[in-house]
């Protein structure tokens, strides 16, 4: 940048153009950018030691997105906090209010404060206080749409932790565990409510009720048979499925409600085999359920009248699937292979055919005789 300043002939101190490229966020072209708007204007007020129209170089700053990993660095960065306000310290909350508090939340554990150990426990304490704090703050703004408090949950879960564990991050920086968990918990609740659904006709618990204590013993029953009896089990787990009104996908949600972390899944051990065999013997001998997704399968005792009428549909569907019975549909013609005389020939025929009164009349008038 000296030697830039030096070409074109602009008098800069060093501290100046230091002060310069820090406000520019150390990006070139916008130091370049500042050093022409210098140059350019030099009846500008300027900053002490910097050449008029450089202005304060100071309060100048580049307009950044800060990413939510660098933000949250800075959050919990002792260095930073020494040249960082109030403000900006809540500006890093800003930077993405959605997902700011959950990566406070999912990171605060990992930062060494640099404090005696003996205040280690204490400080986290009052930093999961104010965490608790901020979420009960975000549930007001988004159940009532108070986006008022906004900057009140900035500070109690951004700054106010970022402050009594004032520090370093230790390890690496983690993404929100909670979003992953939010959405498996919406998933089971789904199947948790299908299952309640399907079988309310034979039970009278609630959804708690199918998740902790029937889906467990709803699973064994079925599977059960057919890891132990294999392909003679397939009827009783169908009778199993039949007095509980629970579909063939039933099965495999049941299974998932019902295992726990650590535990090994029982349909790992049902061969191919006696699976296949099962979904075939459901296929053909499940009662319609009014839930069951909607199958088209051909009677086997159809009368004729219906049969006819399905072959002339059938008929009727591929002659307008024919492009060359479509009326829109222009044919090319070969020009090569045509001949024109063949043409000119078929047309007398033609002529010839659709009028032959007309060629009597040529000869004889209506006397007899010929005309003039």
């Amino acid at each position: 940048m000296m030697s830039i300043c030096f070409k074109e002939g602009l008098k800069i101190p060093g501290e100046a153009l230091a002060q310069l490229i820090a406000a520019a966020g150390h990006d070139v072209r916008q130091t370049l950018h500042r050093l022409a708007l210098c140059a350019a204007a030099p009846g500008a007020p300027a900053a002490p030691g910097a050449p008029a129209g450089c202005g304060d170089a100071g309060r100048v700053r580049k307009d950044v997105k800060t990413s939510p990993w660098e933000a949250i660095r800075k959050v919990f960065s002792a260095e930073e906090h020494k040249g960082m306000s109030l403000n900006d310290k809540s500006d890093l909350f800003f930077s993405d209010y959605s997902i700011a508090p959950l990566f406070v939340q999912e990171n605060y554990l990992s930062v060494s404060p640099h404090c005696p150990k003996h205040e280690v426990l204490e400080r986290i304490s009052k930093a999961a206080d104010s965490i608790s704090i901020g979420d009960i703050i975000e549930s007001k703004i988004r159940g009532q749409q108070a986006w008022s408090l906004l900057p009140l949950q900035a500070m109690y879960s951004s700054v106010i932790p970022g402050h009594v564990l004032e520090g370093h991050v230790a390890g690496q920086i983690q993404f929100p565990s909670w979003l992953g968990k939010n959405s498996r918990k919406n998933k089971m609740h789904r199947l948790c409510q299908e299952i309640h659904a399907h079988t309310r006709l034979s039970t009278s618990g609630s959804k708690s009720s199918i998740f902790l204590d029937y889906s467990y013993h709803l699973r064994e029953a079925i599977v059960t048979p057919l890891i132990k009896d294999k392909t003679d089990g397939i009827e009783k787990s169908l009778d199993v499925l039949e007095s509980y009104h629970l579909l063939r996908e039933d099965l495999d949600s049941l299974v998932e409600l019902s295992l726990w972390p650590g535990q090994r899944n029982p349909t790992i051990l049902i061969d191919s085999k006696v699976k296949a065999a099962m979904t075939r013997t459901y296929n053909k001998k499940a009662t319609a359920l009014p839930y069951a997704p909607a199958t088209v399968k051909k009677g086997s005792k159809a009368t004729q009248e219906d049969t006819d009428y399905s072959q002339e549909d059938d008929e009727q569907v591929s002659e307008d699937s024919d492009p060359e019975n479509d009326a829109l549909i222009k044919k090319k013609k070969n020009k090569e292979i045509e001949k024109p005389s063949t043409s000119k020939t078929s047309k007398g025929k033609q002529n010839e055919s659709s009028s032959p009164s007309k060629g009597k009349g040529k000869k004889t008038g209506p006397k007899g005789g010929k005309k003039k």
